[in-house]
């Protein structure tokens, strides 16, 4: 197992898996594309990690850094249904937050869905805290074709 820096040839892969889990999208948000897949492999604000085994993407990381204000917020945690239960998303996540470490990043936040019991374990497993409760608001400026 690798966990690397996400590349230009990961998108489609990384696109996928985005795209595969129910609980990486909210209500009624469209799914991922391939300009935001571009965005977080390319960005500079993004840092995007998978998690390779054996050559197949079995993961991947997405964190959305404010070096400014010293902090980040993970965007996406996703596992491969194929290789859940194995500690990749511990591993991800130890990663991630070491790599902030080292950009002086004090803080990491994240959000989930009140129903992504999956995430909710492991952020506890992991030591964060959980905040209180609040509701998001959205709205559709611009409808996509």
């Amino acid at each position: 197992m690798k966990i690397r820096k996400a590349k230009e040839d990961d998108k489609e892969k990384i696109l996928e898996l985005l795209n595969s889990e129910p609980a990486t999208l909210e209500e009624n948000e469209m799914p991922y594309d391939e300009e935001c897949a571009e965005e977080y492999i390319k960005g500079k604000s993004f840092e995007t990690f998978v998690c390779e085994i054996s050559g197949e993407i079995a993961g991947v990381v997405i964190a959305h850094v404010r070096r400014i204000g010293r902090y980040a917020e993970l965007y996406n945690l996703v596992v491969n249904k194929k290789y859940r239960k194995k500690g990749i998303g511990i591993r991800l996540m130890n990663f991630m937050e070491e790599h902030l470490r080292k950009f002086n990043i004090e803080e990491m936040f994240l959000y989930t869905l009140y129903n992504n019991d999956a995430m909710q374990k492991l952020s506890n497993k992991l030591k964060y805290k959980k905040g209180k409760k609040f509701l998001t608001y959205s709205k559709v400026l611009i409808k996509r074709k």
